[in-house]
């Protein structure tokens, strides 16, 4: 997720939107808020923080865009070839 995607999640969190709502404003797949929401928040009292969410986010390899590569995207792929297959 990108610092921008992180402070929308925040503002909305803050304004009571639930991670669905949330997933569909950032064209983003419930899960990935979810997993975002739940990597940085633990206990019930604790705030979501987009500037600590993403200076924790470490980029093990940011220069290398084969590694860079997320979750979703790979998901996307695997269901978009199985979808080609039963057609």
């Amino acid at each position: 997720l990108s610092y921008r995607e992180r402070v929308v999640i925040q503002s909305l969190l803050e304004e009571k939107k639930n991670k669905s709502f949330i997933a569909i404003k950032l064209g983003r797949t419930r899960s990935t808020i979810t997993r975002e929401v739940n990597k940085w928040v633990t206990k019930p009292a604790e705030n979501y923080n987009a500037d600590i969410a993403h200076w924790n986010a470490k980029d093990d390899y940011l220069n290398d865009p084969v590694m860079t590569i997320s979750y979703e995207a790979i998901y996307q792929h695997i269901y978009s070839k199985h979808k080609r297959c039963l057609i």
